[in-house]
């Protein structure tokens, strides 16, 4: 957190120094405020002072309209330049270059949405858990999937197909992962579709940057199973071809691991949870570097 004090008021307060120390209702006003930036209601000046003066805990609206014609325009230009000062330096984290362009940097597993209701009368949609540990590893490969295309196509249904494995209605009886969610096939897929097509465009992007964030995470972070800690990083540090891109898919290792006989043909393995199938990649990691030594000392 950063604290910032305003001797002038003899008051101080806290304002976030990062996307995890945001609450849930913090993360959705700002993602609220950078969709009107996309659509060109907002510049992006006056979503940093907005989203400044909120974590700050002030009022942005009529009365600071109300001030500025009432005082001099030294005082103004004064109060301006230093609130364009604090938004260089207590903001600098919700952006990054992309392109020439100033893109939101969101990097966090923290689920801001775990629920969504799509309209009045529609019915809630429930995603997964933080850094997605109650995703099945069809739900996952198939989202992961889909989201890949949209990056390519930008074609929002693509996006809705992505979103539409995360976030589902309500069922009986949970997974095999531990999620009560209505399974996806492929004669209500389109069902699934229409129903997350009704999502606020914010809510969607949202999603998607948490998604692509959970994604980074489990290929370089590092994640516990089972009181084990497992470097992805090192997982996926052989898997890549000269233009960057995975060489191996979600697709192949489904086969591969299918192939094995470990857990069952392709449809049991996607209904494994995900983070059983990374223990097993961790498991086959190790026992071929195990082999890699015994090879080399022989």
């Amino acid at each position: 957190m950063t604290t910032l004090e305003i001797p002038d008021i003899g008051k101080s307060c806290t304002t976030p120094s990062s996307w995890d120390e945001l609450t849930a209702d913090q993360v959705c006003y700002i993602m609220k405020l950078y969709d009107r930036v996309l659509r060109s209601e907002l510049s992006l000046l006056d979503f940093n002072v907005r989203v400044l003066y909120y974590l700050m805990g002030m009022r942005h609206g009529w009365r600071s309209v109300r001030w500025e014609k009432l005082a001099s325009i030294s005082e103004v230009d004064n109060r301006n330049a230093n609130i364009y000062m604090l938004c260089e330096r207590c903001l600098e984290w919700l952006f990054k270059e992309a392109d020439g362009k100033a893109v939101l940097n969101y990097s966090s597993v923290v689920n801001p949405l775990p629920s969504v209701k799509p309209g009045l009368f529609r019915r809630r949609l429930f995603g997964p858990a933080d850094a997605l540990q109650d995703l099945s590893f069809g739900e996952f490969r198939h989202a992961a999937t889909a989201l890949n295309v949209f990056f390519k196509s930008q074609n929002t249904d693509d996006l809705d197909e992505c979103i539409a494995h995360l976030y589902r209605v309500r069922a009986r009886q949970y997974n095999r992962a531990g999620r009560f969610v209505e399974d996806i096939t492929n004669n209500n897929m389109s069902i699934a579709r229409k129903r997350v097509s009704r999502m606020k465009d914010w809510q969607k992007t949202l999603i998607m940057l948490w998604f692509a964030s959970c994604i980074n995470y489990l290929q370089t972070g590092t994640v516990q199973i089972d009181g084990e800690d497992v470097d992805m990083s090192r997982l996926f540090s052989s898997e890549k071809s000269k233009d960057g891109e995975l060489s191996c898919t979600w697709q192949d290792l489904t086969i591969a691991i299918a192939k094995e006989q470990t857990i069952g043909n392709m449809e049991r393995v996607d209904e494994e949870p995900l983070y059983s199938i990374i223990g097993i990649m961790w498991h086959n990691y190790k026992d071929n570097k195990r082999h890699e030594k015994i090879g080399k000392t022989n």
